[in-house]
Formats: structure tokens, C-alpha cells, sequence
């Protein structure tokens, strides 16, 4: 599920959050090496309140063991490999896994130089990704590496770059780079082909003509989008097109490329401009990261056309504005015809003005076939059709019983009976049935509903002028239902789902597994064990994708049980 990746991504971020120091951005923090026309970065300049950090220490400590058990499991599941550098790599990750299997505080990952008040900074050096981080005793750092070698019996590759020492990663075509220059840790992956010059600008022996922390770039980013200093930054479309063929990473990298890329002339640099100049950039950060409380934004901005154009689609259904408080809530905008009608659009304005960069033909074959299928009629009540919502609020299925479900499904339409008309006529036993757009609703014949699986709950629908809804259960109103307020903030999703939906996902999951071999049977145990985990933690996870004048911004707020 997309918001629950995002939300491991975010509690990454904050973890490297954690360790920020309060004392301002000096010549020496890690946003003094990151170009000031980075194409992309994340760091942190603040720390986040000890409250905060004292909280995520506390879910870390309780999640590490299990985690360490998965990647144990794991590497000994994987079979006996006759390549020698394959049976390496796993020596050396068992030795990886030895070493921090224990480290579950931040007391303990200071012992090898990981300390908890440390700055990070992850971004490119061109289109080269680094990662920059304080250590707090780089010698007990170069000592955890030293005895992970020793345990695995494999050394790493070293070199050196002027007086930089740093360890080697070969992995083919490509290199892994980690050095610690001076108190920081230096982590990047390049190209063998990379010159000493590049290397050099990843290392921060060379450093930019002008730095982030000196522009007060992400600064101004966390002034002008309301982010908090705990882990904020950006990717820039526009910037990364621009570096293409311009730049020593790109040219290190387009060298490991099978057949030679393309170069980029000026007819397709203006074109590639073009297109990037719709979606230039995509910005995020915190606005909120307390102990019980964790709010992340996103946002990729569009042009003022096109934000508008996304703005005709928000069409949310009623009950998209109603607060989480279900097992689960999705909303969705789906304005079919207003849909077609944007893509139609775009492509008009691709055939009218076609690609002329080689590269690019495609793009324009693609247009005219769509064009082709988007000029086909769309039939009602497909055409009607603008959104919908599906609601759970309770779902449980006892091994020895019934299964016990309340939930609800709403199809927002402007012609809600045409679909009531199209079942009856489907379903023969609801040719006589009676309903009215009144918002009451009616229960459906009994034997309607087939009962296959020893389970046939009592249905309800009612209609309105603008939705038709179903629902069962006992807490089931289908007129509050129609009559809750849809959003006005151009919303296209949200779904919210409570730290209980966890736990049910992992009771279902549970149920099933007597039907798999025993191996697979113990994934699944330590799945719901993660899952149970989870809803002890969290209370309610929101997460909301509205199309703003700005662009299509993304809001996810995670709150989490006392």
C-alpha cells in the first residue's frame, strides 16, 4: 500500500532526523558539501524534540529483534551458492547482522560512532548520489569495520584519493565508495569509469563553488512551505534533465549503458525542457514530528495549467470530509467523463504539435492511438460515474465461527437509478423491488445475497440524488452515510485506517495460513507479529492527495496509541 511505504520512508527520514544538533549550520555540517544546485537532497538542520526521539528509540528497541530475526531467516534460507563471491556476500552480511543485532539503543550504536545527535544529508553531486553523515568517534567506526571483516573473512577494497583513504564495494560495472573524511561518513556509488575529479566532488575534498548552507536554500524551502527543520528537501526534474550529456556523473553512468544513449541536440534538450518545465520539481518535509504525532507533506508542482486541469478532476464522493474514526475509509474521485476530457486534451496538444526529437517519436505514435480509443463512447452508467467510498467498520472472523462484517460501499453518480435499473434487470429476484432517491434505506430480499461461504448478512441500499450506497452491519446508516460532507480542498484521495486494520489484516492472514507448507506458514506468523506490533502503536494513519493551484499535494498524518 502506498501510504504504508511512504510511511516507512518517512520514519527512516526521522530516525535520521533524530540525530540532528541544535547548534546552527556551520562550514563543517554536512549541508556545507551539498552543491547549492543539488538536483535532489534530504537532510535535516534541526533536532528533533527529545520527546520525539525518545519515542522512535523506544519503537526501535521493540521492533529490532524481530527485524534482525527476518534478515537472519532470510540469509539462512538462502541455498549454498558455487560462486565464491556469492558465498562472500553472505559471510559478510551474517557478520553485518552479528555486529548490530544487539545495538537496539542509541547508547549502543554510539559504541561504533553512531551517534544520536548527528547530522545527515542525503543529495547529489550532479546526478551522483551521496550520503553524508556526522560520526561521533570515527575510530570506533573504522573498528566495527575491521571486526566485520575479520568475522566474514573478507577484506575490503582500498584506495586512496590525495591523502583520502576510503574502503571498495565492486560490484561490476559499478563501485561503492565509503570513507570517513574527517568526523563524517561518506557513503556513495559510482561508476568504475569515474575519474579522479568526480570522486574527489562525492568525497568533499573538492568542494562546491557555492554550498547549501551558505545559500540557505532548504531554509527557505522549510520558511515557504510551513516544514519543520527535521527533514525536508527536494528533487528537481528540471535540474536532473538539464544535467543530461552536461554532466561527469551522467557521462559516467551513460558509459555502463549496453548500446550509447543518445545525445541530446537542441531541438530534444528543448523538448525534454518542456516537458519537465509541466511537473519541474517535487518538494517535502515534516510539518509536524512529535512524540504521539507525525505529519509529512509533498507536493509535486505543475504549472498553472495543468494544476488547474487536475483541479476539474477533484470530485469527491459524500463522506470524503468526514474525520477517521473506521477500521478503514477509502475516497475516491473518479469524474469519468471529466477524466476523458483531460485526456483528450493532452493529447490534442501532442498531435497538434508533435515531438520533433527522435527520442521522443513514441510519444507521439502513443498520442494518436489513444486519441483513437479515447474517441470511442462511453456508455452510461459508466459515463455517470464520479467517485466512491468504501468504508469497513468492523471485520473479524472467528476460526470457529461466522464472519461478523460492518462496512459500507457508496457509488457517487449523477444518475443513480440507471445502476438500481441495470441490477434488476441482472438479478430476476430484484425485478419487483422498490426504492426511492430519498436517502432511506431498504433491505434487499432475502436470498439475494448468495450463501456461499455460510455467510448471507442482511443488506441494505439506499439512493440519493447524487450516490447510491450499500451496506451491512449493525452500526450501518446509510443516510448519515449520503448525507456526510464531501471535501472541498481538491481532493482526488484519502484513505485513513486505524492501528486495529493491522491487527485484522493479520487475524485474516492467520486464518489462511493452515492452507500453506509450514516454511511459508512461519513468514506469515512473523508478519502478523509485526502487525500486532504496529496496532499497539499506532492510533490513526491519514492520508490525502488534493490537486492545489500549486500542484498535486500529498499529506499523511500518522498519530500514534499514549
Amino acid at each position: 500500500m502506498l501510504n504504508v511505504r511512504f510511511s516507512h520512508f518517512g520514519l527512516l527520514v526521522a530516525l535520521l532526523a533524530v540525530t540532528a544538533c541544535g547548534k546552527k549550520v556551520d562550514d563543517g555540517a554536512p549541508l556545507a558539501f551539498v552543491p547549492a544546485d543539488t538536483p535532489y537532497v534530504i537532510a535535516n538542520s534541526e533536532p528533533v524534540p527529545d520527546a520525539t526521539a525518545e519515542s522512535f528509540a523506544k519503537q526501535m528497541q521493540a521492533v529490532w529483534p524481530m527485524l534482525i530475526g527476518t534478515y537472519e531467516k532470510m540469509l539462512s534460507q538462502v541455498p549454498a551458492d558455487d560462486d565464491a563471491d556469492g558465498e562472500k556476500i553472505k559471510r559478510v552480511i551474517s557478520a553485518i547482522l552479528d555486529e548490530i543485532k544487539t545495538r537496539d539503543t542509541p547508547a549502543k550504536w554510539a559504541e561504533v560512532g553512531l551517534g544520536h545527535k548527528s547530522r545527515a544529508a542525503f543529495y547529489g553531486v550532479g546526478v551522483v548520489p551521496v550520503l553524508r553523515a556526522e560520526l561521533v568517534d570515527p575510530d570506533a567506526f573504522r573498528a566495527m569495520v575491521a571486526r566485520i571483516e575479520t568475522r566474514s573473512g573478507a577484506k575490503l577494497g582500498t584506495a586512496k584519493i590525495g591523502d583520502q583513504a576510503l574502503w571498495l564495494i565492486d560490484a561490476g560495472k559499478v563501485q561503492g565508495i565509503i570513507a570517513i573524511a574527517g568526523k563524517h561518513l561518506v557513503v556513495s556509488m559510482l561508476p568504475t569509469s569515474a575519474d579522479e575529479a568526480l570522486k574527489r566532488s562525492v568525497l568533499g575534498l573538492d568542494r562546491p563553488a557555492k554550498n547549501l548552507a551558505e545559500s540557505g536554500g532548504l531554509e527557505a524551502l522549510d520558511k515557504a512551505e510551513g516544514y519543520a527543520a527535521y527533514g525536508s528537501g527536494w528533487i528537481d526534474l528540471r535540474r536532473i534533465v538539464a544535467l543530461i550529456d552536461n554532466d561527469p556523473g551522467y557521462t559516467a553512468f551513460a558509459s555502463l549503458a549496453d548500446e550509447a544513449l543518445p545525445k541530446l541536440d537542441a531541438v530534444c534538450r528543448t523538448e525534454f525542457d518542456a516537458i519537465a518545465a509541466h511537473a519541474p520539481r517535487m518538494v517535502f518535509g515534516y510539518t509536524s514530528l512529535e512524540a504521539k504525532r507525525m505529519a509529512f507533506a509533498s507536493r509535486l508542482d505543475l504549472d498553472k495549467e495543468l494544476a488547474q486541469s487536475f483541479i476539474k478532476l477533484s470530485a469527491p464522493p459524500p463522506g470524503s470530509a468526514a474525520k477517521a474514526g473506521s477500521l478503514y475509509d477509502l475516497a475516491l474521485s473518479m469524474p469519468v467523463l471529466k477524466i476523458k476530457d483531460f485526456l483528450v486534451e493532452r493529447t490534442d496538444a501532442v498531435i497538434a504539435s508533435p515531438f520533433r526529437c527522435p527520442a521522443l517519436a513514441s510519444w507521439n505514435q502513443s498520442a494518436n492511438e489513444l486519441k483513437t480509443k479515447l474517441s470511442q463512447f462511453v456508455p452510461p452508467p459508466l459515463s455517470d460515474f464520479t467517485g466512491m467510498r468504501v468504508t469497513i467498520d468492523r471485520l473479524d472472523w472467528p476460526a470457529d465461527g461466522s464472519p461478523d462484517f460492518s462496512g459500507n460501499v457508496l457509488v457517487a453518480t449523477s444518475n443513480p437509478m440507471a445502476i438500481i435499473g441495470l441490477v434488476q434487470l441482472a438479478v430476476p429476484a430484484l425485478a419487483e423491488f422498490k426504492i426511492n432517491a430519498d436517502s432511506k434505506p431498504v433491505t434487499l430480499p432475502a436470498g439475494v445475497i448468495p450463501n456461499e461461504v455460510g455467510f448471507a448478512p442482511e443488506v441494505q441500499v439506499a439512493v440519493s440524488a447524487n450516490a447510491l450506497a450499500i451496506g451491512t452491519g449493525a452500526n450501518s446508516d446509510l443516510s448519515a452515510y449520503l448525507a456526510a460532507p464531501a471535501a472541498n480542498d481538491g481532493q482526488l484521495l484519502r484513505t485513513a485506517y486505524s492501528g486495529k486494520f493491522y491487527e485484522t489484516m493479520g487475524a485474516m492472514m492467520m486464518r489462511f495460513s493452515a492452507m500453506l507448507p509450514e516454511k511459508e506458514r512461519a513468514g506469515i506468523e512473523q508478519q502478523q507479529e509485526l502487525y500486532a506490533m504496529y496496532a499497539r502503536w499506532i492510533g490513526i494513519i491519514d492520508l490525502r492527495i488534493n490537486a492545489t493551484p500549486k500542484g498535486i499535494q500529498m499529506l499523511q498524518t500518522v498519530e500514534l496509541n499514549p
